[in-house]
């Protein structure tokens, strides 16, 4: 099975981040939660490709980069860790997770979906920054995949309508913006928005200890529950079939927003609970 080696900083420039949003190509972006700011890493991933594939052995998804976008920018899990929210003492029940996209004004996340640790890793929770943050010109410039094909102007799909590779997760499988064919496994059956299988519980979880009306719904990670066939895509966020890229086929994940509305992720944003393969098995 190949390898994929990704080599980067880890810095998103020249997309944009911070509070304001930049793309001066500076590696101080100040303005996020905590005072936290960007500052250059030293990624080196290797892990071992199976786009084309369709295997599955899931791995539980676990706080850290669980991915690489095309950009050198890692990816995380919805999960905000242990610890109180930010700006209270309130810590959550045992066995919850703050969810970091929707408190995303607690944890300083910008309108790309992303922030630094306090050792200055920037990182992405959710899909926005393909909306607000890599659509100006000096990006797509900068890399001929997105600037040598386009649909109706958006540089981020194919030009028959389905979206381009945005990055790996380190279970080697691919992750796409959120438009693939209608139906999975045929080019010819035009393209549709790609929506989460998971919905908020319609009660809270046992052990919650807060109500909706005390937190909202969506404001843990364990409010979601998956129901089959509620969207497109399956428990990983993700769905086995052809793409522009990958012609005979492959598993791929699938950012995810609200259906009609391309500015609200929905959960899980990125990938699910699991991923699809356990990373190096």
């Amino acid at each position: 099975m190949p390898t994929i080696t990704f080599t980067s900083d880890g810095d998103p420039f020249p997309a944009q981040a911070g509070n304001p949003l930049v793309n001066d190509g500076t590696t101080a972006r100040a303005g996020f939660g905590g005072g936290n700011t960007i500052s250059d890493q030293t990624h080196n991933f290797s892990f071992e490709l199976r786009a084309g594939l369709n295997t599955s052995d899931p791995q539980p998804t676990t706080l850290g980069a669980q991915g690489i976008c095309m950009n050198g920018v890692v990816l995380f899990n919805p999960s905000a860790g242990p610890g109180p929210l930010p700006g209270s003492a309130i810590d959550p029940p045992n066995g919850f997770n703050w969810n970091a996209v929707f408190n995303e004004s607690a944890y300083g996340v910008d309108s790309c979906g992303g922030h630094p640790e306090a050792n200055g890793e920037y990182h992405y929770h959710s899909g926005s920054f393909l909306i607000n943050c890599w659509t100006n010109t000096k990006f797509i410039n900068s890399n001929t995949y997105y600037s040598a094909t386009n649909y109706l102007g958006n540089q981020f799909r194919h030009s028959d309508g389905h979206s381009k590779l945005v990055g790996f997760c380190f279970d080697g499988y691919p992750i796409y913006g959120p438009y693939s064919y209608v139906t999975a496994e045929d080019n010819t059956s035009g393209v549709t928005q790609m929506l989460s299988s998971y919905r908020t519980r319609a009660t809270v979880a046992p052990g919650r200890l807060f109500s909706y009306g005390q937190q909202p719904a969506g404001s843990f990670i364990q409010d979601y529950e998956y129901v089959a066939n509620l969207g497109t895509l399956d428990e990983y966020n993700g769905r086995y079939g052809v793409t522009p890229d990958y012609p005979e086929g492959t598993y791929a994940y699938f950012l995810t927003f609200e259906e009609n509305d391309l500015n609200t992720p929905a959960y899980p944003y990125i990938f699910g609970p699991s991923t699809k393969q356990q990373r190096g098995a």
